[in-house]
């Protein structure tokens, strides 16, 4: 088989049903596709043995059966102990695929002796926004990068990442016999960043090819998983902190000075600072390292992350007033997650009469114009 195609289910019927249609769609030849059926019933295990009489010429389908849940490490190594393919795929039971998502995995990944792994742009069905697009790093908060952003806002070439997760993945053989199975220690959540990790180790590379693109419900989780968030996290930051690279910087920086060229009229305009941040020591990080960059004339930060509560909206007639509505500076927000801003077009509107190009940087890499959430609704809204 030149593909195996590994797939854990604990997962509602429906959503499986919706996953497997997108599958046999657009499954190439030559592939063995894997599913561990991990304590999720009977109607799952029924429906998965109809596909073997539905799945196309050249493709082969195996079920491994757990009649009561053993976790994502298990199901997987499972799995991959039976592994015949050249290229290995994971994929989550509740995604939805598009048309050639095999062929252009593969030819990324020969693209490069260095490259051994990949992962796609994941987007929320609900609203088209990006959900998933590498794992970026400031301090120690790993982000989904790009989160919430407009596909056409993200990169348009293949570029590195440190991380990606397990719900569309892709390697080499190789990386498996070098690497071996996943560390079973971690139940249910970050052991997809501890094999990458390993991975890395032994100096294979994770990309993000952009267009390869694939829907995501984020509707199976597991059992136990918020229970055993800690317990993974901290193991995983045990193991790994001191490799961990603050690899955001590059992407927020390179956004900005885009941004900034394209609008040159605008360039010899001074920049307030807005800290709307709640995670401080990055926000530091950030103004620290914007000033040594040298890419905007700041002439002032203002810090007004104290003036409102955690998660959820916003709302800058709160938290500002209008003392800056009429300032013919050029204001650049600093926000944890630019969604968090979008539930603000009396304010924006009144201020999109002064100062349209007005910016927004967030912790996840993205810059984007003050008018483009003035505009209209925007893609996604949830803040991971």
């Amino acid at each position: 088989m030149l593909y195996t195609i590994i797939v854990p289910v604990n997962q509602d019927y429906n959503i499986l049903n919706l996953f497997t249609d997108s599958l046999l769609r657009t499954v190439s030849p030559s592939t063995q596709i894997i599913f561990i059926n991990d304590g999720s019933g009977s109607a799952v295990f029924q429906h998965l043995e109809k596909l073997k009489q539905e799945v196309r010429e050249g493709v082969t389908i195996e079920i491994l059966q757990h009649d009561f849940p053993l976790g994502c490490a298990v199901s997987i190594n499972s799995a991959l102990r039976r592994a015949e393919g050249d290229y290995i795929f994971f994929l989550d039971s509740d995604t939805i695929l598009q048309p050639d998502w095999q062929s252009m995995m593969r030819e990324t990944l020969d693209s490069d002796i260095t490259i051994g792994m990949i992962g796609s742009v994941l987007l929320y069905p609900q609203t088209g926004g990006v959900q998933h697009c590498g794992i970026a790093f400031a301090d120690t908060i790993g982000r989904h990068l790009f989160l919430n952003a407009s596909p056409e806002d993200i990169p348009k070439e293949t570029f590195s990442v440190q991380l990606v997760v397990f719900a569309m993945f892709g390697m080499k053989r190789e990386v498996y016999e070098t690497i071996g199975t996943l560390d079973e220690k971690f139940f249910n959540g970050y052991e997809d960043f501890d094999y990458q990790m390993r991975a890395r180790a032994a100096g294979y590379d994770t990309v993000i090819n952009p267009n390869i693109r694939a829907y995501h419900w984020e509707r199976s989780s597991g059992i136990h998983r918020n229970f055993n968030r800690k317990n993974n996290l901290a193991r995983f930051w045990k193991k790994w902190g001191s490799e961990i690279e603050a690899d955001v910087w590059p992407f927020v920086f390179s956004h900005l000075k885009e941004q900034l060229n394209h609008q040159p009229e605008h360039q010899h305009l001074p920049i307030v600072g807005i800290d709307l941040a709640e995670v401080r020591s990055d926000a530091d990080t950030f103004w620290t390292k914007l000033e040594e960059a040298e890419i905007a004339p700041i002439t002032e930060v203002r810090d007004y992350s104290n003036r409102f509560n955690s998660n959820g909206a916003i709302w800058l007639p709160q938290v500002l007033g209008k003392e800056l509505i009429h300032s013919e500076n050029r204001l650049l927000f600093l926000v944890d997650n630019f969604a968090r801003l979008l539930e603000n077009r009396y304010w924006i509107e009144m201020r999109h009469a002064h100062r349209a190009k007005d910016l927004i940087i967030d912790l996840y890499g993205n810059v984007i114009t003050m008018d483009r959430i003035y505009d209209g609704c925007w893609p996604g809204t949830k803040v991971r």
